[in-house]
Protein backbone atom coordinates (compact mmCIF):
# COMPACT_ATOMS: atom_id res chain seq x y z
CA UNK A 1 0.00 0.00 0.00
CA UNK A 2 2.97 2.47 0.68
CA UNK A 3 4.32 2.15 -3.21
CA UNK A 4 0.50 3.01 -4.30
CA UNK A 5 0.56 7.13 -3.61
CA UNK A 6 4.36 7.50 -5.40
CA UNK A 7 3.18 5.12 -8.26
CA UNK A 8 0.28 7.08 -9.09
CA UNK A 9 1.92 10.04 -9.32
CA UNK A 10 4.50 8.93 -11.72
CA UNK A 11 1.34 7.66 -13.84
CA UNK A 12 -0.09 10.79 -13.85
CA UNK A 13 2.45 13.57 -14.83
CA UNK A 14 2.60 11.33 -17.63
CA UNK A 15 -0.44 10.91 -18.91
CA UNK A 16 -0.36 14.89 -19.10
CA UNK A 17 2.51 14.55 -20.39
CA UNK A 18 0.59 12.71 -23.03
CA UNK A 19 -2.05 15.06 -23.58
CA UNK A 20 0.13 17.82 -23.89
CA UNK A 21 1.48 16.36 -27.15
CA UNK A 22 -1.69 15.47 -28.36
CA UNK A 23 -2.99 18.73 -28.33
CA UNK A 24 0.02 20.06 -29.82
CA UNK A 25 -0.03 17.89 -32.58
CA UNK A 26 -3.30 18.71 -33.07
CA UNK A 27 -2.88 22.42 -33.22
CA UNK A 28 0.13 22.37 -35.57
CA UNK A 29 -1.19 19.54 -37.98
CA UNK A 30 -5.35 19.85 -38.42
CA UNK A 31 -7.36 17.08 -39.66
CA UNK A 32 -7.17 16.77 -43.07
CA UNK A 33 -11.17 16.40 -43.01
CA UNK A 34 -11.70 20.08 -44.17
CA UNK A 35 -9.65 19.50 -47.41
CA UNK A 36 -11.99 16.56 -47.78
CA UNK A 37 -14.25 18.31 -49.83
CA UNK A 38 -13.03 21.32 -51.79
CA UNK A 39 -15.24 23.58 -53.58
CA UNK A 40 -14.43 25.59 -56.40
CA UNK A 41 -14.62 29.44 -56.22
CA UNK A 42 -18.12 28.94 -58.31
CA UNK A 43 -19.17 27.07 -55.62
CA UNK A 44 -17.97 28.81 -52.52
CA UNK A 45 -20.20 31.15 -53.97
CA UNK A 46 -23.29 29.29 -54.35
CA UNK A 47 -23.25 29.37 -50.16
CA UNK A 48 -24.33 25.91 -49.72
CA UNK A 49 -25.16 24.14 -46.97
CA UNK A 50 -22.37 21.45 -45.85
CA UNK A 51 -22.92 18.06 -46.93
CA UNK A 52 -24.05 15.13 -44.97
CA UNK A 53 -21.93 12.32 -44.04
CA UNK A 54 -22.82 10.01 -46.67
CA UNK A 55 -22.84 6.16 -46.08
CA UNK A 56 -20.23 3.57 -46.54
CA UNK A 57 -22.78 1.15 -48.15
CA UNK A 58 -26.67 0.71 -48.91
CA UNK A 59 -26.80 -0.63 -45.34
CA UNK A 60 -25.48 2.24 -43.69
CA UNK A 61 -27.99 4.72 -45.43
CA UNK A 62 -30.36 4.97 -42.07
CA UNK A 63 -27.51 7.04 -40.85
CA UNK A 64 -28.36 9.82 -42.92
CA UNK A 65 -30.03 12.49 -41.28
CA UNK A 66 -34.08 12.51 -41.76
CA UNK A 67 -33.92 15.24 -44.29
CA UNK A 68 -31.89 13.53 -46.70
CA UNK A 69 -33.38 10.14 -46.61
CA UNK A 70 -37.20 10.86 -46.63
CA UNK A 71 -37.02 13.65 -49.86
CA UNK A 72 -35.35 11.24 -51.51
CA UNK A 73 -37.10 8.34 -51.40
CA UNK A 74 -39.91 10.75 -51.88
CA UNK A 75 -39.05 11.86 -55.20
CA UNK A 76 -37.39 8.70 -56.28
CA UNK A 77 -34.25 9.18 -55.72
CA UNK A 78 -31.80 6.13 -54.28
CA UNK A 79 -28.40 5.88 -53.70
CA UNK A 80 -26.43 4.48 -56.55
CA UNK A 81 -25.03 0.99 -56.30
CA UNK A 82 -21.48 2.37 -57.14
CA UNK A 83 -21.79 5.00 -54.38
CA UNK A 84 -17.66 5.90 -55.64
CA UNK A 85 -18.97 7.23 -58.69
CA UNK A 86 -21.74 9.10 -57.06
CA UNK A 87 -19.53 10.98 -54.75
CA UNK A 88 -16.85 11.66 -57.57
CA UNK A 89 -19.75 13.89 -59.26
CA UNK A 90 -19.47 17.32 -57.39
CA UNK A 91 -23.15 18.46 -59.28
CA UNK A 92 -24.64 15.73 -57.47
CA UNK A 93 -23.54 16.41 -54.37
CA UNK A 94 -24.17 20.31 -54.65
CA UNK A 95 -27.33 19.45 -55.60
CA UNK A 96 -28.65 17.01 -53.14
CA UNK A 97 -27.21 19.75 -50.29
CA UNK A 98 -29.82 22.16 -51.77
CA UNK A 99 -32.42 20.07 -50.03
CA UNK A 100 -36.03 19.60 -51.89
CA UNK A 101 -35.48 21.73 -54.59
CA UNK A 102 -32.17 20.11 -54.96
CA UNK A 103 -33.90 16.60 -55.81
CA UNK A 104 -36.22 17.88 -57.83
CA UNK A 105 -33.28 19.11 -60.16
CA UNK A 106 -31.17 16.24 -59.65
CA UNK A 107 -34.58 13.96 -60.83
CA UNK A 108 -34.87 15.72 -64.08
CA UNK A 109 -31.47 15.88 -64.48
CA UNK A 110 -30.52 12.57 -64.57
CA UNK A 111 -33.40 11.74 -66.64
CA UNK A 112 -31.91 14.13 -69.14
CA UNK A 113 -28.45 12.14 -68.90
CA UNK A 114 -30.18 8.67 -69.14
CA UNK A 115 -31.74 10.20 -72.74
CA UNK A 116 -28.49 11.76 -73.80
CA UNK A 117 -26.59 8.72 -73.30
CA UNK A 118 -28.60 6.65 -75.71
CA UNK A 119 -29.01 7.01 -79.06
CA UNK A 120 -32.24 8.38 -80.15
CA UNK A 121 -33.57 11.54 -82.48
CA UNK A 122 -33.50 13.86 -79.12
CA UNK A 123 -29.48 12.68 -78.61
CA UNK A 124 -28.06 12.54 -82.34
CA UNK A 125 -29.87 16.36 -82.34
CA UNK A 126 -27.77 17.57 -79.57
CA UNK A 127 -24.83 15.85 -81.14
CA UNK A 128 -25.28 16.69 -84.22
CA UNK A 129 -24.29 20.26 -82.90
CA UNK A 130 -21.76 19.12 -80.36
CA UNK A 131 -20.48 15.75 -80.02
CA UNK A 132 -19.65 16.09 -76.94
CA UNK A 133 -23.23 17.49 -75.54
CA UNK A 134 -23.78 14.87 -73.04
CA UNK A 135 -20.68 15.30 -70.93
CA UNK A 136 -21.35 19.06 -71.00
CA UNK A 137 -24.71 18.69 -69.86
CA UNK A 138 -23.44 16.45 -66.84
CA UNK A 139 -20.73 19.41 -66.24
CA UNK A 140 -23.45 22.12 -65.63
CA UNK A 141 -24.01 23.63 -62.53
CA UNK A 142 -27.62 25.17 -61.12
CA UNK A 143 -27.91 28.45 -58.95
CA UNK A 144 -31.25 29.16 -57.58
CA UNK A 145 -32.46 32.56 -57.86
CA UNK A 146 -35.47 34.59 -56.44
CA UNK A 147 -36.30 35.57 -59.62
CA UNK A 148 -40.02 37.35 -61.13
CA UNK A 149 -42.87 35.46 -59.35
CA UNK A 150 -45.95 37.49 -61.39
CA UNK A 151 -47.33 37.40 -64.70
CA UNK A 152 -47.50 40.59 -66.07
CA UNK A 153 -49.99 41.80 -68.85
CA UNK A 154 -48.77 44.81 -71.39
CA UNK A 155 -51.69 46.19 -73.42
CA UNK A 156 -50.42 48.33 -76.39
CA UNK A 157 -52.39 51.05 -77.54
CA UNK A 158 -54.19 48.96 -80.03
CA UNK A 159 -55.47 47.08 -77.48
CA UNK A 160 -53.67 43.90 -78.16
CA UNK A 161 -52.46 42.16 -74.70
CA UNK A 162 -49.29 40.57 -74.35
CA UNK A 163 -48.37 38.10 -70.69
CA UNK A 164 -45.04 38.04 -69.69
CA UNK A 165 -44.22 35.09 -67.54
CA UNK A 166 -41.84 35.29 -65.03
CA UNK A 167 -38.47 33.31 -66.83
CA UNK A 168 -38.23 29.42 -65.65
CA UNK A 169 -34.14 29.23 -66.07
CA UNK A 170 -31.56 30.79 -67.91
CA UNK A 171 -27.61 30.46 -68.98
CA UNK A 172 -24.87 32.39 -71.26
CA UNK A 173 -25.06 31.45 -74.53
CA UNK A 174 -22.60 29.25 -75.98
CA UNK A 175 -20.92 28.92 -72.51
CA UNK A 176 -19.86 25.09 -72.49
CA UNK A 177 -18.50 23.21 -69.61
CA UNK A 178 -18.94 24.21 -66.61
CA UNK A 179 -21.55 26.79 -67.20
CA UNK A 180 -23.63 28.09 -64.33
CA UNK A 181 -27.73 27.65 -65.39
CA UNK A 182 -29.72 29.63 -63.00
CA UNK A 183 -33.26 28.44 -62.08
CA UNK A 184 -35.80 31.14 -61.02
CA UNK A 185 -37.39 29.44 -57.85
CA UNK A 186 -40.82 31.05 -58.64
CA UNK A 187 -40.28 29.77 -62.48
CA UNK A 188 -42.49 26.88 -63.99
CA UNK A 189 -39.35 24.50 -62.88
CA UNK A 190 -40.81 25.02 -59.42
CA UNK A 191 -44.40 26.57 -59.66
CA UNK A 192 -47.19 25.72 -61.42
CA UNK A 193 -49.76 28.95 -60.76
CA UNK A 194 -48.49 32.25 -60.55
CA UNK A 195 -50.36 36.00 -60.09
CA UNK A 196 -51.22 38.50 -62.57
CA UNK A 197 -50.03 41.81 -62.78
CA UNK A 198 -52.41 44.02 -65.17
CA UNK A 199 -50.26 47.49 -66.07
CA UNK A 200 -50.58 49.72 -69.53
CA UNK A 201 -47.52 50.74 -71.35
CA UNK A 202 -48.36 54.49 -70.08
CA UNK A 203 -46.44 53.23 -66.76
CA UNK A 204 -49.34 53.10 -64.57
CA UNK A 205 -49.51 51.26 -61.63
CA UNK A 206 -50.04 47.32 -61.59
CA UNK A 207 -53.05 46.00 -60.58
CA UNK A 208 -54.05 42.31 -59.28
CA UNK A 209 -55.75 40.79 -62.56
CA UNK A 210 -56.35 37.15 -60.88
CA UNK A 211 -54.12 34.02 -61.43
CA UNK A 212 -52.61 32.23 -64.40
CA UNK A 213 -51.18 28.42 -65.00
CA UNK A 214 -47.28 28.33 -65.44
CA UNK A 215 -46.11 26.10 -68.63
CA UNK A 216 -43.01 24.68 -70.08
CA UNK A 217 -44.51 23.88 -73.83
CA UNK A 218 -47.76 21.19 -73.05
CA UNK A 219 -46.58 20.63 -69.77
CA UNK A 220 -47.92 22.17 -66.89
CA UNK A 221 -45.11 23.87 -64.59
CA UNK A 222 -43.76 22.10 -61.44
CA UNK A 223 -44.12 18.65 -63.01
CA UNK A 224 -40.87 16.14 -64.19
CA UNK A 225 -41.52 16.77 -68.16
CA UNK A 226 -41.71 20.48 -67.74
CA UNK A 227 -38.19 20.16 -65.89
CA UNK A 228 -36.71 17.95 -68.17
CA UNK A 229 -37.73 20.15 -71.23
CA UNK A 230 -36.32 23.08 -69.31
CA UNK A 231 -33.31 21.19 -68.72
CA UNK A 232 -32.93 20.26 -72.59
CA UNK A 233 -33.77 24.00 -73.43
CA UNK A 234 -30.75 25.50 -71.57
CA UNK A 235 -28.37 22.24 -72.83
CA UNK A 236 -29.27 24.29 -76.37
CA UNK A 237 -27.96 27.17 -75.37
CA UNK A 238 -25.21 26.26 -73.84
CA UNK A 239 -23.27 24.50 -76.94
CA UNK A 240 -25.24 27.13 -79.37
CA UNK A 241 -27.52 24.97 -80.89
CA UNK A 242 -30.44 27.15 -79.83
CA UNK A 243 -30.59 30.73 -80.39
CA UNK A 244 -30.49 33.99 -78.12
CA UNK A 245 -34.11 34.39 -76.57
CA UNK A 246 -33.40 36.95 -73.44
CA UNK A 247 -36.32 39.10 -75.08
CA UNK A 248 -39.13 37.11 -73.28
CA UNK A 249 -41.69 39.44 -75.25
CA UNK A 250 -40.00 38.25 -78.76
CA UNK A 251 -41.55 34.87 -78.89
CA UNK A 252 -38.14 33.04 -79.24
CA UNK A 253 -38.44 31.21 -76.15
CA UNK A 254 -41.10 29.38 -76.90
CA UNK A 255 -40.02 28.75 -80.63
CA UNK A 256 -36.72 27.24 -78.89
CA UNK A 257 -38.39 24.77 -76.98
CA UNK A 258 -40.94 24.12 -80.05
CA UNK A 259 -37.79 22.99 -81.14
CA UNK A 260 -36.82 20.73 -78.17
CA UNK A 261 -40.12 19.15 -78.08
CA UNK A 262 -39.79 18.40 -81.81
CA UNK A 263 -37.04 16.12 -81.34
CA UNK A 264 -37.34 15.41 -78.21
CA UNK A 265 -40.79 14.95 -77.25
CA UNK A 266 -40.96 11.01 -77.75
CA UNK A 267 -37.74 10.68 -75.23
CA UNK A 268 -39.42 12.88 -72.90
CA UNK A 269 -42.74 11.04 -72.77
CA UNK A 270 -41.13 7.70 -72.51
CA UNK A 271 -38.60 8.90 -69.62
CA UNK A 272 -41.91 10.36 -67.71
CA UNK A 273 -44.28 7.15 -68.34
CA UNK A 274 -41.31 5.12 -66.60
CA UNK A 275 -41.16 7.47 -63.80
CA UNK A 276 -44.42 6.88 -63.20
CA UNK A 277 -44.75 3.60 -63.38
CA UNK A 278 -41.73 3.58 -60.89
CA UNK A 279 -44.00 5.33 -58.60
CA UNK A 280 -46.74 2.79 -58.77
Amino acid sequence: MRFARPRRAAILPAAAHLLLLAVLIFWVSPPALSQVRPRSSSAAAHSAPAFPDFPDGPGEASRLPAPFRSPAARYNLSWPTDLSTSLQDPVHLRLLALGTRGLLIEQARQRVIAILATDNSCSVWFREEDPGAAAIFESLNFFLTDGPRNVVTFKSASGELFFKHPYSAGVQENAGLNATVFLNANGAFFTSVADILDRNFDGSLARYAGRRELRVGPYAGNTLPARITTLLHELGHVIGLLPDDSDELSGLSEQNTDRVLHACHAEIKAITREHRAREN
